[in-house]
């Protein structure tokens, strides 16, 4: 079975998920299937529009990074995937705090950064153009 899924599971890297909204920031721990940790801006205490600042994020990411700590998840991850999506203040704050000195334990498991943001190909229709004269 895991021959089919890409390989076997010591193989298969960790991801950390960074989903970045206008409103809010979102981070996923998994390893292939099983989610280790899932955490939001409102979940650490931010109420509606505190949600999508950049300060918010910044504190999120550290929070987390905290608790994969506590929690002894770093200790079986050897290869990191980094997924950013979205283009919200959150996708700097997390950079920031993975580059910086919370981030120290997982900097240097990271084996890549894959930006996965939706982007509109072609989108609806537009609406008919005015006609002044």
């Amino acid at each position: 079975m895991d021959e089919l899924a890409g390989g076997s599971q010591e193989q298969q890297p960790h991801r950390l998920h960074i989903y970045a909204t206008k409103h809010n920031t979102h981070l996923t721990f998994n390893k292939m299937v099983d989610v280790l940790l899932s955490i939001s801006c409102g979940n650490i205490g931010f109420k509606k529009a505190g949600r999508g600042s950049y300060d918010a994020a910044y504190q999120l990411a550290a929070f987390a990074l905290k608790q994969m700590q506590e929690k002894g998840m770093l200790r079986d991850m050897h290869r990191l995937e980094v997924v950013l999506r979205g283009f919200g203040a959150g996708r700097e704050a997390v950079t920031k705090v993975i580059l910086g000195s919370e981030g120290r334990f997982i900097r240097n498991r990271i084996i890549s950064v894959v930006d996965a943001t939706r982007l509109k190909q072609g989108g609806p229709r537009g609406k008919k153009p005015r006609r002044l004269g």
